[in-house]
């Protein structure tokens, strides 16, 4: 007939965010005969801490840059998992005119679904090859005798930066005699 066997456990074993435990099922009969013991063993993780993710890396302006950009590095720590990859998403260069951006955001969660807060970093820089032009409509030339001497006026346009005003430097009329 059928017979209610005795269960035994030690409880859950934990080490670290693994658990484990063992029941055992145990019978003898009233003649002293003992059913081979059966064992079941059930492993689970208990996680709820979200991955950390870090980077030395932090939004910088690059100045004027025509070198390849390096895009930055991002880690990521666990309280349980130590096989947790880094997810980096760029949509690439956003440009505007000379100016140009680009971010990388970093991703990461752990086996278990805890998701790390996202990290981003922004880089910006200008693209710039091309030397401004400064103009005039002044000609040099002889004014001839007591002219009324006028500075020429001059104006720059740069590719990046638009209309600019040139520095202008003199040392004044450099006298020969008359």
């Amino acid at each position: 007939g059928e017979f209610e066997p005795d269960v035994d456990t030690e409880g859950p074993v934990i080490n670290g965010c693994s658990y484990s435990q063992t029941w055992t099922a145990t019978y003898t009969d009233d003649c002293g005969n003992a059913a081979e013991p059966v064992s079941v063993t059930y492993t689970w993780t208990v996680d709820t801490e979200a991955p950390v993710i870090t980077t030395e890396a932090e939004d910088t302006d690059l100045g004027c840059y025509t070198e390849e950009i390096i895009a930055p590095v991002f880690s990521v720590t666990d309280n349980c998992d130590t096989e947790i990859s880094v997810e980096v998403t760029t949509d690439g260069p956003v440009q505007n005119g000379c100016s140009f951006s680009q971010t990388w955001t970093a991703n990461a969660a752990d086996a278990c679904g805890n998701a790390a807060v996202p990290v981003s970093v922004t880089y910006t820089w200008t693209v710039d090859t091309e030397a401004p032009v400064i103009s005039t409509a002044a000609v040099s030339g002889d004014l001839g005798c007591n002219p009324t001497v006028v500075a020429p006026v001059f104006t720059g346009l740069d590719n990046c930066e638009g209309e600019f005003e040139p520095d202008v430097d003199t040392e004044g009329p450099v006298i020969n005699g008359c």
